[in-house]
């Protein structure tokens, strides 16, 4: 019996080693006993180009309207890079410059443009509404968002704005203040660089 898209996906991440099971502070500050640790997949560009295609399937479905493709720094630029790439779009990259998401000034063909945001795994959506912040100061239209992994099963909205993903998986996520892991014990690994303090 062949395996639904989903599973693929998840059996991808995990023969890519690139889902860990342990005791994890997420980009959010929450903590978790499960991290996607997607730079395992940008080290295999043959298995995130097969992942990046499904994505830009569902996109093409969408028919949406819009020029760039717009994700995060870091994790999210080889795969909106990609995207854009497979999409024949535009691409541009936010970053967190002393704590605040903000556009290098070299993307000038952005401002006032039509965009899509794509981002590699979603907790609670801070860092995604952190780059519609920074793009709405550049009069920027942004039509969809778009993800690999949504970790909140398809319950987090990003300032009223719903996102579609390749993964949605309900993934426990704890206030450090109320982690069972924590009150077993067990030590506290903090992965990623998103420079968010």
């Amino acid at each position: 019996m062949p395996q639904n898209r989903s599973d693929v996906i998840l059996n991808l991440f995990k023969e890519s080693q690139a889902l860990l099971k342990g005791h994890f502070q997420l980009t959010s500050g929450k903590h978790s006993e499960w991290y996607f640790e997607k730079i395992k997949l940008i080290e295999r560009p043959v298995v995130l180009e097969k992942i990046i295609t499904w994505l830009v399937e569902d996109i093409k479905n969408d028919c949406l309207d819009f020029d760039y493709v717009v994700s995060p720094a870091y994790g999210g630029i080889a795969i909106g890079f990609l995207t854009a790439l497979k999409l024949k779009k535009f691409f541009a990259f936010t970053q967190r410059a002393e704590e605040k998401m903000t556009i290098r000034s070299g993307f000038s063909g952005l401002n006032k443009a039509k965009a899509i945001i794509v981002e590699d795994i979603l907790t609670t959506g801070g860092s995604v509404s952190e780059v519609l912040d920074c793009l709405n100061l550049r009069e920027v239209e942004v039509v969809g968002i778009y993800c690999l992994v949504d970790r909140s099963g398809g319950e987090v909205l990003v300032q009223g704005k719903p996102v579609k993903s390749l993964l949605s998986l309900k993934v426990e996520a704890y206030e450090p203040d109320s982690c069972p892991l924590c009150q077993q014990g067990l030590p506290l690994v903090k992965p990623g660089a998103s420079d968010k303090r």
